[in-house]
């Protein structure tokens, strides 16, 4: 009896053995299946000086991401969309975006290891400066500059993905014809096409704080500083739109950095430039700026007091309405400036 007991016993804990192993390796494949570019290693690195739980964290995605910006109630993304929506951005993104706008990547002395002057790519101007407008009188001792923190985003209808990396995405083309519809209009515009993300996507606000650094240098009379992004919302597989004169549109968000993590005197200017362009907008052309967002983290935007990030669509809104919102943004932009100059 007891050698039955003791048979019995050791089957056991074999059984559970195996079953502890059959459940490790089902953990695996799901973890796998819906996380596979998930690189946890980088991830978990920057946390491991981090004590956060839940709660602390939950709130901290609310209140920082760009992507989540104005979506607080998140019960109503379905968990399963939830967990096939989060790509490996979502984390880094939360966190770069808000640590690097104060993070500085030192170098053995101890100082920041962002240059203080680069050269700046040439690039095409598509439209010149229109000389002939009642603006360019206006504007003709004045510039603007545009360019893209994160290069590689894009419009998944057009390119088969969110992003192209290590590439330029179609968010770039967004922001190079913004600069040249400014340029019809009679403004000096720039876009600086600087790949900012790429090789290191969580140094890509450091990348282009060099890029405003010495844009703002260079140009004394710098009358707006444009960050052209595309949001993204996880679990959701459509886009906003607006029809505005019989033709579909995306819609567009403004972020504006706040003091919450860092000092930013300023950034209260670049919010009232934005409620400007907000309202100008309503006027113009009503549902195209769906808001203004204030964000904690200075996104680079303590350079400069009409300097903001633009969210032109979402990752689900065709190439063809961004570019149609980006046009009607600068007509609006062009109005808002006219008020600022004269």
């Amino acid at each position: 009896m007891q050698t039955n007991n003791f048979l019995t016993f050791i089957k056991s804990i074999f059984l559970v053995q195996i079953f502890i192993i059959v459940l490790i390796i089902g953990v695996s494949m799901e973890f796998t299946q819906y996380y596979p570019q998930l690189q946890v290693q980088k991830c978990l690195l920057p946390f491991s000086k981090i004590k956060i739980d839940n709660n602390m964290a939950s709130t901290f995605l609310q209140e920082v991401n760009v992507a989540m910006a104005g979506v607080s109630d998140t019960s109503i993304l379905p968990v399963a969309n939830f967990r096939e929506g989060i790509p490996e951005q979502l984390l880094v993104a939360n966190f770069q975006a808000l640590g690097l706008s104060d993070f500085k990547y030192e170098n053995e002395n101890g100082r920041e290891r962002v240059p203080d002057d680069i050269e700046l790519p040439a690039v095409v101007q598509e439209k010149e400066v229109n000389r002939q407008t009642t603006n360019y009188s206006l504007f003709n001792k004045y510039a603007v500059v545009l360019y893209c923190t994160h290069s590689a985003e894009t419009y998944i209808p057009d390119s088969g993905k969110a992003k192209c990396e290590g590439e330029r995405g179609l968010v770039n083309n967004v922001a190079a014809g913004m600069a040249g519809n400014l340029r019809e209009q009679g403004l000096n515009a720039d876009f600086i096409n600087t790949i900012h993300d790429y090789p290191e996507y969580d140094r890509s606000y450091t990348n282009s704080r060099a890029t405003v650094k010495t844009a703002t240098k260079n140009r004394s009379n710098l009358l707006a500083l444009f960050d052209v992004h595309r949001d993204s919302i996880p679990g959701r597989k459509t886009a906003d739109t607006v029809s505005i004169n019989g033709k579909k549109s995306a819609c567009i968000l403004i972020i504006v950095g706040t003091d919450q993590r860092k000092p930013h005197p300023n950034w209260e200017e670049n919010l009232q430039f934005a409620e400007k362009i907000y309202a100008k907008g309503e006027e113009m052309y009503p549902g195209l700026i769906k808001g203004t967002r204030t964000k904690a983290g200075t996104y680079n935007q303590e350079f400069h007091d009409h300097s903001l990030v633009i969210e032109v669509g979402s990752d689900y809104n065709t190439f063809a309405e961004a570019q149609f919102a980006g046009e009607l943004f600068t007509e609006i932009v062009v109005e808002v400036l006219k008020e600022e100059v004269m």
